[in-house]
């Protein structure tokens, strides 16, 4: 049995803030305590990274952060119908999909779910994940014995393979 069958790694990340919320920061936190109603259950939460749009752009700089949370629900074994939960949660905190790589108040990743390759509806491992230190990063202070499922290889060798500039700044 794998170890990592109920667990699944989300990628959290904001740079807009909305009136209700004072910052950046407090959108995601109030994600994190959102997310229980999807059948997870946050177990681990990485530090906040101050990050630069990829690919760079004069939009604002984003805060990101990686979760790993254990799924206590039967509504989330199913990847699909999570991702779907994990969308409308971005719909009510206020985030208007129109175009990629803009600016936007949450965005709600599924990087890595139960360690399993899925190529459907939804894709995971998230297919560029490998190439971002902004999930990277977060993730090894979390999962530093993660592999990834697809080049079965740790999160350390992953970073040395990342030759684009990808500035990051802790948030302690």
């Amino acid at each position: 049995m794998k170890s990592n069958q109920n667990i699944v790694y989300l990628g959290l990340g904001s740079n807009l803030r909305q009136p209700s919320y004072r910052n950046t920061i407090k959108v995601i936190e109030s994600i994190k305590k959102k997310i229980y109603k999807s059948g997870l259950r946050v177990t681990k939460a990485s530090n906040y990274w101050l990050t630069y749009p990829i690919p760079f752009s004069n939009i604002p700089k984003f805060i990101n952060c990686v979760v790993k949370c254990l799924i206590v629900s039967k509504k989330a074994n199913n990847p699909v119908s999570l991702l779907e939960y994990l969308k409308s949660l971005e719909i009510e905190i206020g985030r208007k999909k129109k175009y990629n790589n803009i600016s936007r108040i949450i965005d709600i990743d599924i990087l890595d779910f139960k360690g399993e390759i899925i190529n459907k509806t939804i894709i995971s491992p998230h297919p560029r994940m490998h190439s971002r230190k902004f999930v990277l990063i977060p993730m090894r202070k979390i999962a530093p014995n993660w592999k990834h499922p697809i080049y079965k290889k740790k999160i350390d060798f992953l970073i040395t393979q990342i030759k684009t500039s990808q500035i990051l700044i802790e948030k302690k």
